[in-house]
């Protein structure tokens, strides 16, 4: 399950990559992402608490208003 999702997040990547024509920064999140992202070909980011910090900035911008 993790080299196929691996395989097919790759495979993704690839045809955003050529749709844009420049490569893409990624980021991975979530339970299972270090895992599957040490077997994909690209160079993926991690970042465990994205979003922790989208909700941060949400109530950032509300409370200051």
């Amino acid at each position: 399950l993790v080299f196929g999702t691996a395989a097919m997040i790759d495979g993704l990547i690839d045809r955003i990559e050529e749709e844009l024509g420049q490569e893409a920064s990624l980021v991975a999140t979530g339970g299972l992402a270090p895992e599957i992202i040490k077997n994909c070909k690209h160079e993926i980011d991690l970042c465990d608490n994205l979003l922790l910090y989208g909700l941060k900035l949400i109530y950032e911008k509300n409370i200051t208003k």
